[in-house]
């Protein structure tokens, strides 16, 4: 598994790399799309760095010599795994982008909607609806790297039960800031090395930030807040479609809020599952790529509140221009 990461991460790197240089020699790219490229290009190159910055972590004399199972740092591995989060999550946006951008350059519909879309997207009930949207996008991000401190400290072994642990809510709070994980003599580190040290801390807050990112999703559709998966996401699902909202959102908006609620109840199955079970390899692999792709759909979901660029928009009405003259 090892090799074979390794061995994708640099295929990655090639199907990246070799097209971007021959369109860069070939002048071939505007100025803004190169320089994102650009960025993109140094934040995968960052990425592979920090994977082996991750592995060396691993690589401690002691543990080779006792056969123990090697372990990676889990800062090390929250951070390999934002980068990669990140990567992807640019590349997405600049293709839905570049996509949209198309469509409304050749006169064509854009997320559903034709000439309108510009004035509709101007709409302040829908630029509130687009902040909820990238709001619930960054606890989506900030949650799944929480899942990350999880996987490295075999956090998913010490409470295997839902949605108490230990036949409460909550954990003793002296399980939860132990002085034990403290380095320091005056224990001014207590708090924050259980939060990201302390398997039973980090469960905790991998599942608080979840009910945190539902709560989110309750207020973004302007309703009383609630605590329940299923409820806040149904109340986000029903803002799209049963308020007034639904005239105002384009269709594409609708769809991918619904493809959002879908996708928040799978994930917080596979969640459940993976826990209840000890976290077997496949459903945890399976629950981590859920959370890539709950972020794929809320990432679609905020790209369809984007303006056209100007180009597009200058295109589309000489376009229009075009087809509107008369015939000699």
């Amino acid at each position: 598994m090892e090799w074979g990461h390794r061995i994708l991460g640099r295929v990655i790197g090639l199907v990246f790399i070799i097209p971007y240089g021959y369109l860069l020699a070939r002048r071939r790219l505007p100025a803004a799309a190169a320089a994102k490229l650009g960025g993109l290009g140094l934040l995968l190159g960052f990425q592979g760095a920090l994977g082996w910055y991750m592995v060396k972590s691993g690589l401690d004399q002691q543990i080779l010599e006792t056969g123990a199972v090697p372990r990676v740092s889990q800062y090390r591995l929250a951070a390999h795994l934002s980068a990669a989060l990140l990567f992807f999550m640019g590349t997405m946006r600049m293709a839905l982008s570049i996509k949209k951008d198309l469509q409304w350059s050749r006169g064509g519909l854009v997320n559903g909607v034709g000439d309108e879309l510009v004035s509709r997207l101007q709409n302040p009930a829908l630029r509130r609806f687009k902040s909820a949207s990238a709001i619930l996008l960054a606890l989506a991000f900030v949650t799944a790297i929480s899942g990350a401190f999880v996987a490295g400290l075999d956090a998913g072994l010490v409470y295997n039960e839902f949605p108490y642990m230990g036949h409460r809510l909550m954990p003793p709070v002296d399980e939860m800031f132990s002085k034990a994980y403290s380095k320091r003599g005056d224990g001014a580190d207590v708090w924050w090395r259980n939060l990201f040290e302390n398997p039973t801390t980090v469960q905790f807050d991998h599942r608080l930030l979840v009910s945190d990112y539902f709560i989110w999703s309750f207020s973004a559709a302007n309703s009383t807040k609630a605590t329940t998966t299923y409820i806040s996401t149904g109340l986000l699902y029903g803002a799209a479609r049963l308020t007034s909202l639904k005239s105002l959102l384009p269709p594409l908006s609708k769809h991918l809020a619904g493809a959002s609620f879908a996708m928040v109840n799978i994930q917080a199955f596979l969640g459940i599952t993976t826990l209840l079970y000890l976290v077997p390899i496949p459903l945890a692999a399976t629950h981590q790529a859920g959370s890539v792709f709950l972020l794929t759909t809320l990432l679609a979901l905020l790209t369809t509140f984007r303006r056209p660029s100007t180009l597009a928009t200058a295109l589309r009405l000489a376009s229009r221009a075009t087809q509107s003259k008369p015939l000699l």
